[in-house]
């Protein structure tokens, strides 16, 4: 130790939420990279230091990654410094990828660089799946998830009687993928299937316990087990059941803090009605109105106008989804219905997050109508100038407007596929007859059965399975083992290559949940794919970013 005069941190500039999924933390980059107000200095500042994010993920890797990126713009920028960064380094490219063998240096990864524009839609549309869902209706950050917990029935009307407004109990939990079995195993499911898992793994392991206690002879106390016999039982039997039951208490507790938040997130989905808006955005993202506009457009009013679906933000994300959407409506179109929404909130208000104070009679208090509250007022002012800013792109050819954006795949075997799953789930639910189980039923069964490539998965596709008039013919491909910072993609075009085994997709401009877990759509038994990202952005902090630059 006297031999060492200080210890230093190299290539720490991420963090690695997941296994596979990781963020460089740079707050606000959209806005960073977009903001037409941005100097030079700023934007090269900025392409720098995620240049310098993305080397410290490939050191920490150890392996030297084929860059591929759309020509042009930010993702250039960034993938021509980070081949100069790893060609200059002086041990990485000359470490043959490490202690690897060579069979593994010769599967090199292949990094994909990407715009956030080539898709607005997936960070502002609906979830369906557990993980997705979480990060929309909760707040979610660093694997932490927070909510309130309204108290009991029977408190909540003594409350109200003394005129008091019912006290609310703040529930946290840090729930880590790679070490809960639970949420490893359905973080990407559909949602009901989460609730389904949850109740079946929780009734499994209480009946366990229920055995194991009833075999020494527990009446219900951990101290109690040192102190019986176990009469009746092997000694060997006893001995096996006692070293078990802390293990399956622990399952146990893991499974009830799953319980506790899809309880939470079920009360959020259903209080919104979510599913409508899932389902409605779906069919605007992959083209079902795209020959029925004026279906698109009432089907859309009539939801925004509803004042008893969704609150102001759900109406928001709509509205921008269809904005998005390729053939189903104008700029005119487009005021039309953010005017209709305005006109809507501002009259009816919203019954969503809109509780009257309680009355001082007992009286529940009721919703509030033909008002906004000051938060909801700031949140649809917020909506609009997000509007308005994607109004303007839209109108300068900008960003992509098309269906193309999400394709519908047959999932586990097409559309009667979907439906035996749909009338499967929707059979248990009605045996099982559990209150969450029940209520996931009626709100949530839209969301089962449907599968849908976003654009990013597409793109990550094309380019691994190296498909001839895609993206892999047009993206840059730059080799910081070839000599100069040239594009070789013409020299390999006919040559070739090695089958990809290791794939890592980099949005810049602010990542999500939903696109990291449709990205796994292209993930198999012989390859993997890790998401990166600038930050990791909910619907409606990606909303504030979008308003700023209007």
């Amino acid at each position: 130790l006297d031999n060492i005069a200080s210890v230093h941190d190299q290539f720490v500039e991420f963090a690695c939420l997941e296994e596979r999924l990781f963020t460089l933390n740079v707050p606000q980059s959209y806005v960073l990279y977009n903001n037409p107000g941005a100097t030079e200095v700023d934007m090269e500042s900025a392409m720098n230091g995620i240049a310098g994010g993305l080397f410290s993920v490939v050191a920490t890797l150890g392996s030297v990654p084929v860059i591929r990126c759309a020509r042009g713009g930010a993702p250039e920028m960034v993938a021509r410094k980070l081949n100069r960064l790893i060609a200059e380094h002086p041990t990485l490219i000359r470490s043959k990828d490490g202690h690897r063998s060579h069979h593994q240096s010769h599967h090199r990864p292949v990094l994909v660089i990407m715009d956030r524009n080539m898709d607005l839609i997936t960070p502002v549309q609906h979830a369906s799946t557990y993980q997705a869902l979480i990060d929309d209706v909760l707040e979610h950050k660093a694997n932490r998830v927070e909510f309130n917990v309204k108290p009991e029935d029977t408190d909540d009307t003594n409350n109200r009687r003394r005129g008091r407004a019912p006290p609310v109990v703040r529930k946290k939990f840090d729930i880590d993928p790679d070490v809960d079995p639970f949420y490893s195993q359905h973080k990407f499911n559909p949602f009901p299937e989460a609730i389904e898992s949850n109740g079946a793994e929780l009734q499994d392991v209480t009946a366990k316990e229920q055995q194991i206690r009833s075999k020494t002879g527990g009446g219900g106390k951990d101290d109690d087990l040192a102190a019986t016999g176990g009469v009746g039982a092997d000694s060997s039997e006893l001995a096996t059941a006692v070293e078990s039951l802390p293990i399956l208490l622990e399952r146990k507790k893991k499974l009830e803090v799953h319980t506790s938040i899809l309880q939470a997130a079920m009360n959020e989905v259903a209080a919104r009605d979510v599913p409508q808006f899932y389902e409605l955005e779906i069919s605007l993202a992959t083209g079902t109105y795209k020959n029925d506009s004026a279906k698109a457009k009432n089907d859309v009013v009539e939801l925004v106008c509803d004042s008893t679906k969704g609150n102001v933000n759900d109406k928001v994300r709509l509205v921008i989804v269809y904005a998005l959407s390729s053939g189903v409506g104008s700029s005119t179109d487009i005021d039309e219905v953010a005017h209709a929404m305005r006109e809507s909130l501002e009259t009816m208000g919203s019954t969503v997050d809109g509780a009257a104070p309680p009355a001082m009679d007992g009286a529940p208090g009721g919703p509030t109508h033909g008002t906004l509250t000051k938060d909801d007022r700031a949140r649809l002012d917020v909506g609009l100038h997000a509007i308005d800013y994607l109004k303007k792109l839209r109108s300068m050819n900008m960003i992509a407007t098309s269906d193309v954006m999400q394709t519908e795949v047959s999932g586990g075997g097409g559309g009667a596929a979907g439906g035996d799953m749909l009338s499967a789930f929707m059979a248990r639910a009605t045996n099982q007859a559990t209150g969450l189980l029940a209520k996931a039923n009626e709100k949530l069964g839209t969301m089962l059965g449907k599968i849908h490539k976003y654009r990013a998965t597409m793109v990550v596709e094309n380019i691994c399975e190296m498909r001839p008039n895609t993206e892999d013919d047009e993206y840059l491909y730059l080799d910081p083992r070839v000599k100069g910072d040239v594009d070789v993609a013409t020299t390999l075009r006919n040559a070739t290559r090695a089958p990809v085994r290791e794939a890592i997709a980099f949005m810049i401009g602010g990542g999500c949940y939903g696109e990291y877990q449709n990205l796994q759509m292209v993930a198999d038994e012989r390859r993997n794919v890790t998401y990166g990202c600038t930050e990791i952005v909910d619907p409606c902090m990606f909303l504030n970013h979008l308003a700023k630059l209007a």
